[in-house]
């Protein structure tokens, strides 16, 4: 008996092979979004007032991240609110109740900024951290100072003054740290600090303080985040 062994359909035709077309790559791919939440040490100082101020102030954002894991640089964003308020005693006069007597009592200056800043992320391949250096471009909600007598309050309003500067510019440092991995999150701390290149007031001519010179005021902070990348 003979028995007929039909060929396969694919050995009769042959192979076909499948060229794939390798990934169109974009200019960006991957984002990482990271909220967060902050707190800032502020520190207030100039010649528009008789004593410089510090404070603690809070603050939240949004962080845009495009800087892949293992890339050694690339590019991150932020979008915030940031409070920069301070307080001293004995750094504003106020007269009394009957605007007879003049005394030094404390002051409670009121920043507070919507920000924008653009940072170059540094890091190594295995590193469990990476550096931020960048800018903050500001833009004023609150800008204010409340004397805070014993006897009387008054409260001074900034925004519609000239000697008001409404926007802010930093230079901008920081650094990164991952604190744990939480599956395909990431919770992270995050430490930075600011320098102004702009004054929050310029040319401010307070009667009572540098003999009726005119003076700027400047706001140095230190901040710190926590927020979860995803």
């Amino acid at each position: 008996m003979i028995s007929s062994v039909t060929p396969s359909l694919g050995h009769a035709q042959g192979e076909t092979k499948v060229e794939r077309m390798p990934p169109v790559q974009g200019m960006v791919e991957n984002m990482f979004f990271m909220p967060y939440i902050t707190g800032t040490y502020n520190m207030h100082s100039g010649k528009a007032f008789p004593k410089s101020a510090s404070g603690m102030g809070f603050g939240f954002g949004v962080a845009l991240d495009f800087t892949k894991d293992k890339q050694k640089s690339g590019f991150y964003f932020d979008i915030a609110f940031q409070d920069m308020r301070a307080a001293t005693e004995d750094g504003i006069y106020i007269n009394d109740e009957y605007d007879t007597l003049l005394t030094s009592e404390r002051a409670e200056h009121y920043y507070q900024y919507v920000v924008f800043e653009p940072f170059l992320k540094l890091q190594g391949e295995r590193a469990n951290g990476y550096f931020l250096i960048g800018a903050s471009f500001g833009y004023a909600v609150e800008a204010s100072l409340l004397k805070a007598g014993d006897v009387k309050q008054e409260f001074s309003n900034w925004s519609t003054q000239e000697f008001h500067n409404p926007f802010r510019l930093d230079l901008r440092a920081g650094l990164g740290l991952i604190l744990a991995n939480m599956g395909a999150q990431k919770l992270i701390l995050e430490a930075r600090i600011g320098y102004p290149v702009t004054n929050a007031l310029s040319d401010f001519l307070y009667f009572f303080n540098n003999e009726g010179i005119a003076g700027d005021w400047k706001i140095i902070s230190l901040q710190a985040n926590v927020g979860l990348r995803f």
